[in-house]
């Protein structure tokens, strides 16, 4: 029998639904590993370069700052604790390219991490190592052409040598100009417009014709008083007239002569100067080129002034050097403040703070500094550029004893900002016990200096206010040895001074030092004027005898005449004073009596 047969083999069961490639794992290893290797790269990236990047940052902002190359060895930065060392800082002497006038072997601190994300860069303690000043270079420092500074001394005195032989006078007056030749020539030429001008008011004056007049008028009238009742009565209004006008004149003329009285004492007074420019003229040429006690004085100054001037400029420029950096240049608008920053573009924008923190600050450095005498250690404080946000100044002090060649040091000081419309710095330094070696007092080839050595005392106390400088130096040299290289063939003069120099034993200077930061000037004083007085009193007053005597007498020569045409106009112009006078005169006697009969005084009315 034929028919459907059931087919006896099994039916295959519905496939499930595929699962996608790593459904049921919690890690995807592959995002994994890509993190890691992208982690790791940025890791080394950092761990390689961010170094480097530090270190040229460092070398490039302070390169600029200075003027001059400024290099660092190495930086490294580490993130626990976050911190920051540098290694090997030179900063290079700008006229000096081969000397640094900084290394620091080491600077070492630690940031505040929590004011690190608040974009303020905090240090509680800084450690500076190894600090040392006028090292040698290996390669120069110069990074182009400079600027030449702004900084110098007001009427530096130049050392000279004074010449034992007596100047030649008649090449003196060709080089010098008499100001008493100019004095006496433009006072004559202001005497004769003076009398020019008075001529001319002369003219307007009444005069010997004008009196001649009223007398004449009151003759007249004293004749028609005789003719009877109606005549005198008819001369009285008259007589009153004439009697108002020469009052008038007589008050013109009166005026006249008190100002010409008051002029030409003014001019006598220039006159009396004039007579008396020839001895200035005398004095101040003999100063300057024989030897004077001035000379002296300026001579014993100049060799201080060298090497103190040189100091001085040398701390100037770098205290300039720092100015852009001790304040902010913030403007205060409200509750804000303005900031230009020093580079880049734009402004930042300080709101008030309810804890206010500067963006950089130093709470404290500890300072060690390698000298020549051994190591000296200090403190500085409160390091920022945002002194007012912080309430309080930069202050340090330095000390050190029992040094190699140097008993004690003492440096203290605060640099003020707070108030950044007034600010203030101050400086005092103690130095006990240096041994000076090989100080040059004077290059110049007649006559070269140098302090071979000497124990010196120095005190010096320094402020200023905005740009005002005001600064006391006392010091003080015991032991000293001075060395001269006085030439065999050298004149009288250069071996007295080299012969006193070398005596000295001990020195005692002080200096004044007032001005600005860019223009200063010094006022010393020391024993030195004394030692060279002394030493060069007899040769000097020979001298300083000879050359007066035969430069009076040129000046003298050169100036009679222009004198004497000075007296002359002066006696043209005292000749006006007198013809005013008299008409003074003249007319006060016709108001008391001078007509035939008496003037006003010889009219007789009968009333």
């Amino acid at each position: 029998m034929t028919g459907d047969r059931a087919s006896s083999t099994p039916a295959a069961p519905p496939k499930s639904p595929q699962k996608p490639a790593g459904a049921g794992r919690w890690i995807r290893w592959p995002g994994v590993v890509a993190f890691a290797v992208v982690t790791v790269l940025l890791a080394a990236a950092w761990w390689l370069l961010v170094d480097g990047m530090i270190e040229c940052a460092i070398e490039r902002a302070g390169t600029q700052a200075v003027g001059a190359k400024v290099e660092l060895a190495a930086a490294d930065l580490t993130l626990l604790p976050l911190g920051l060392t540098l290694n090997g800082l030179q900063v290079t002497d700008p006229d000096e390219p081969m000397t640094n006038a900084v290394e620091v072997q080491r600077i070492s601190f630690l940031m505040d991490g929590l004011n690190l994300l608040r974009r303020k860069v905090i240090v509680n303690e800084m450690t500076v190592d190894g600090v040392r000043f006028g090292t040698p270079r290996k390669t120069s420092g110069a990074i182009g052409k400079q600027e030449p500074g702004v900084i110098q001394m007001v009427a530096k005195t130049k050392f000279v040598l004074p010449s034992a032989q007596i100047p030649d006078v008649k090449e003196i007056l060709a080089k010098e100009e008499l100001r008493s030749l100019k004095l006496a020539e433009t006072l004559r030429a202001d005497i004769q417009a003076e009398q020019e001008r008075w001529k001319q008011q002369l003219a307007e004056l009444p005069n010997k014709a004008k009196f001649d007049e009223y007398r004449q008028r009151l003759d007249k009238l004293k004749s028609a008083g005789k003719g009877g009742l109606g005549g005198i009565v008819g001369g009285a209004g008259e007589a009153t007239a004439i009697q108002k006008d020469i009052s008038q004149d007589l008050e013109k003329i009166t005026t006249a002569k008190k100002t010409f009285d008051s002029n030409l004492a003014r001019i006598r007074e220039r006159m009396d100067g004039a007579t008396k420019a020839p001895e200035e003229d005398l004095r101040r040429l003999r100063d300057k080129y024989a030897l004077s006690p001035q000379g002296l004085a300026n001579m014993s100054s100049a060799l201080i002034e060298g090497p103190l001037g040189d100091r001085i400029e040398t701390a100037l420029r770098w205290y300039a050097k720092l100015q852009p950096y001790l304040q902010s240049g913030g403007e205060r608008k409200g509750n804000v403040e303005v900031v230009t920053p020093l580079r880049g573009r734009g402004v930042d924008v300080r709101f008030k703070e309810q804890a206010p923190l500067p963006d950089v600050l130093v709470r404290t450095a500890k300072v060690g500094m390698d000298l020549s005498a051994g190591l000296v250690s200090g403190t500085i404080r409160n390091i920022t550029p945002d002194q007012p946000v912080l309430g309080a100044p930069t202050t340090f002090e330095f000390a050190g004893d029992k040094l190699t060649g140097l008993q004690s040091l003492k440096l203290s000081g605060e640099i003020n900002r707070v108030d950044q419309a007034s600010p203030h710095d101050a400086a005092t330094l103690n130095v006990r016990g240096y041994r000076l070696l090989n100080l040059p007092l004077s290059t110049d080839d007649s006559l070269p200096v140098f302090v071979k050595e000497a124990l010196t005392d120095l005190d010096l106390k320094a402020g200023l206010r905005g740009e005002a400088l005001d600064a006391n130096l006392a010091a003080t040299l015991q032991s000293v040895q001075v060395t001269t290289g006085v030439k065999p063939d050298a004149d009288a003069v250069a071996k007295a001074v080299a012969s006193a120099l070398s005596d000295i034993k001990s020195l005692h200077v002080k200096a004044d030092i007032t001005g600005t930061v860019t223009h200063y000037a010094v006022r010393l004083s020391s024993d030195l004027d004394q030692v060279l007085k002394q030493a060069l009193g007899k040769q000097m007053q020979e001298q300083v005898g000879k050359f007066e005597s035969k430069l009076r007498t040129a000046i003298a020569g050169k100036a009679a005449k222009p004198l004497a045409d000075l007296r002359s106009s002066f006696g043209g112009l005292a000749g006006i004073g007198d013809d005013l006078a008299h008409r003074v005169q003249q007319a006060a006697g016709l108001t008391k009596g001078g007509g035939k009969d008496g003037g006003l005084g010889g009219l007789k009315l009968p009333f």
